[in-house]
Order: structure tokens, then sequence, then C-alpha cells
């Protein structure tokens, strides 16, 4: 099993509570804008003060911010704020739909830009979140956050150099950015630079307030990873096991310590890290099928089973539990003849790169293909 690379964009969406009349924050050529419907901003006062108060509340705000918007539809702040509520509920599409509606409004505004760019790249599409962060960078004003946000989507698609100038750009203006020298350890990770990744994580861990656990938390984890290139899987298990234990519902570092734990062979000890992530994330398809992979190893053939299936029924073309299920099929289950359609349905689903297709495919080419109905000869598979 691969180790855990989640790396999401360095960026947490804000609420905006207040609005000024003829709209807009100051540092930034704003669209000039009618002056806003008090009555539309008290509802929209009123519905980030219950989305403050939890997401029990979220029934209740996303109502009064409706509201907002039908008593004001260019009070832009409310579209803001509704598509902040729905990302926070993981509707990326209803969260994507708002935040346009707030940018066609005030193409000016950096908040739903940002916002916006932060739900395309979770929704994949990296080139809709590099136009948008791109126009926020090209700003005398930029954000810092746009910056990281950029080097990471530049990261992503390897353009290193492109990466370490908006990192790079950030600490000229923040030198003790700890975000910023993460994001210049994780290019040099990449490129294999270990010694200079070492030497910037360790001056981020530095930087950081004692109580800056989730940041640190995030720097001792990349430490972790960075030990695993470097081959010592002892100084890696200590990064991620400090990453836990100053922050231990960062997921990510549980990940990774299941599977150092994994391919150690304490599938015990695995299952414990998985289980630790899904009693906060119930719905984290990829710890369900890892803790399927600890399940199998202990022998509970049937318990893997049900995690793959269950993934598979909320997420039909999760390529890992796909390719898992045809590997407990082939090799535990006696079921090798119907594991085709597992690993024929994971060649067509996995990403080109993925680091199981060669594998797939030598099952593919070992399992027989069912015969053709009425092509003679005698019966079983």
């Amino acid at each position: 099993m691969t180790f855990s690379r989640i790396l999401a964009l360095s960026v947490s969406l804000s609420l905006l509570p207040l609005v000024a009349c003829g709209g807009g924050n100051q540092g930034t050529t704003r669209t000039e804008l009618p002056p806003a419907n008090p009555e539309a901003v008290r509802e929209m006062v009123a519905a980030v003060r219950l989305m403050k108060r939890g997401p029990r509340f979220n029934r209740r705000a996303r109502n009064r911010l409706r509201r907002a918007i039908e008593l004001d539809p260019q009070l832009w702040e409310a579209h803001y704020n509704l598509g902040v509520l729905e990302r926070s509920e993981e509707n990326l599409a209803a969260a994507s739909a708002a935040f346009a509606a707030a940018l066609e409004i005030d193409p000016n505004a950096p908040e739903p830009l940002l916002a916006a760019a932060e739900v395309a790249y979770t929704q994949g599409d990296r080139g809709a979140a590099a136009d948008r962060l791109q126009s926020l960078v090209r700003r005398e004003a930029a954000p810092l956050d746009a910056r990281i946000a950029l080097a990471v989507v530049y990261r992503e698609n390897e353009n290193w150099d492109g990466a370490l100038e908006q990192a790079r750009e950030v600490l000229v203006r923040d030198p003790s950015n700890v975000r910023a020298l993460l994001e210049i350890g994780r290019v040099y990770r990449a490129r294999e630079q270990h010694d200079v990744a070492r030497l910037v994580l360790d001056k981020a861990l530095l930087l950081l307030d004692d109580d800056a656990t989730a940041l640190r938390a995030q720097v001792l984890n990349e430490r972790g990873l960075l030990e695993l290139d470097r081959g010592d899987t002892q100084a890696a298990f200590e990064a991620f096991e400090g990453a836990i234990a100053i922050h231990p519902t960062y997921k990510p570092a549980r990940m990774n310590m299941g599977s150092v734990l994994l391919n150690a062979g304490d599938y015990s000890g695995a299952s414990e890290q998985y289980q630790a992530v899904l009693q906060s994330d119930d719905g984290d398809a990829d710890a369900r099928v890892a803790n399927g992979i600890a399940m199998r190893g202990q022998g509970d053939h049937r318990a893997a089973r049900r995690a793959y299936e269950r993934v598979l029924r909320d997420h039909p073309e999760h390529p890992d539990a796909l390719f898992n299920l045809g590997v407990l099929r082939a090799e535990f289950l006696d079921q090798r003849p119907q594991s085709r359609e597992q690993f024929q349905e994971f060649l067509r689903v996995a990403p080109r790169r993925h680091p199981s297709r060669e594998r797939a495919e030598q099952y593919l080419q070992e399992i027989p293909a069912p015969r053709a109905a009425g092509g003679g000869g005698g019966g079983g598979s």
C-alpha cells in the first residue's frame, strides 16, 4: 500500500460577517455596487453567527442566507457565505455555484475567487484552480494564501520552479511563514534533494509557536514522508508518532503510521490507526480500504470484504477498493474467476500511474477468461 500523500490546499475558508454599504474590502479595485439592503445584511450576519456555533445550526443558517439573497440578490457576501456553508458539508457543486454567483456580482472579490479555486482543486480540476489563483497573484495586494495554494498546484503538476517562486515570494513578504517553508520542503523532497528538504523543514519547526499544533503536525508528517524517502523507517515512525501525539485527529499522519505498520506486518497496530481515522470520519473511503487490508492480514476475510464492498457502494469507481477486492477474491476466497471483474474495472478507472496497474494486468493474464456460451467442449471455468 502506498503512503498517504493527502495534500490539501493551504487555504481555509473564512466567513464574512459584515458588509459595508457599497460593498467590499479595501486594498483592491472593487466593482461599484449599490448600497446593501440593511435587512439582508442583518439576515446574513445572523446566519454567520449560526455557522460559527457548529454544523447542527447549518440548516437555519442556510435558510437565513437564502433569505438574505432574496432580499438583496447583489449581496455577494451572502452568496459567498452560502458557498462556505455548502463547502463545509462537502456539497461541492452547490459551493461552486454559490462562489460563482458571488464572483458574477463582484469579479474582483478575492475571497470567493480563492474559495472557488479550492473547490475546483478538490473536484480535480487543477487547470481551473490554477487559472483562478494566477488571476489573484497578479494583483499587487494578492493574498499570501493564494500564492501558497498556487505553489501547491504547481508542485503537483511538477512545475518545481513555479512552486518555489510562489513560496519564496511569500517569504519575502512574511519571512516566518511556515506554510511557505513547508511547500518549499515538499518541492525539494519531490526533487529528491533530501538534505535541503530536511533543513527547510527543521527551520519550519523552529519557527512554530507551541500552540500551533495543527501546523506542527503537518510539518512532522512531511518529515516522516521525507525519512521514508531516505529509507529510515524508524525516524519516519517517530515523526508520524510525534504528529499524532500533538494532533490525534490529524488523518494524514494516522494513515501514514498505519502504512508503516502494515508494511512491517503489524496488522493489528495498523488497524488501530485506521479505526482512529474512521472514528472521526466514518466516510473516509481510503481509511476503510486500508483497514480492510489490515483485516485481511489478520485473517478476517469477511470483515475485509465488507470494508471493500461498503466503499464500493458509496464510490463504485474507487480504484483501491476494486483492486483489493479483486486480490481478496483471487487469493483468499477461492473466487479467482470472479475476480476478473474487479481487475478489469480497476484498470478502466485507475489513474495511468497507479502503482497497482501492473499487478492487475498480471492477474488478468493469469486468470483465464470465461468461455463463451455455446463454444463447445466441457463445462468448468
